[in-house]
């Protein structure tokens, strides 16, 4: 068996092979296997908490929230 390597993002579910690769083997039936560098996806994760936790508190509300949900709820009753 022979074997490629190379790294891609995936977009919507799909794999992207690079331009020297998307004729190779054609036809040929392949077996994927797919590798994940957690420490580049926790750094990335990391950054969205942080951008997220900024807006943290900034929000006022004029009404309980529970009786909003219910207020709401009951115009469709």
């Amino acid at each position: 068996m022979q074997a490629i390597e190379f790294e891609t993002h995936l977009e919507n579910g799909l794999i992207h092979l690079p331009v020297p690769y998307q004729h190779w083997q054609e036809g040929k039936h392949v077996k994927v296997i797919v590798l994940v560098d957690e420490s580049v996806d926790d750094r990335v994760g990391q950054q969205n908490r942080q951008s997220i936790n900024r807006h943290a508190g900034t929000i006022s509300l004029t009404q309980d929230p529970l009786d909003f949900q219910k207020n709401i709820r009951d115009e469709w009753a």
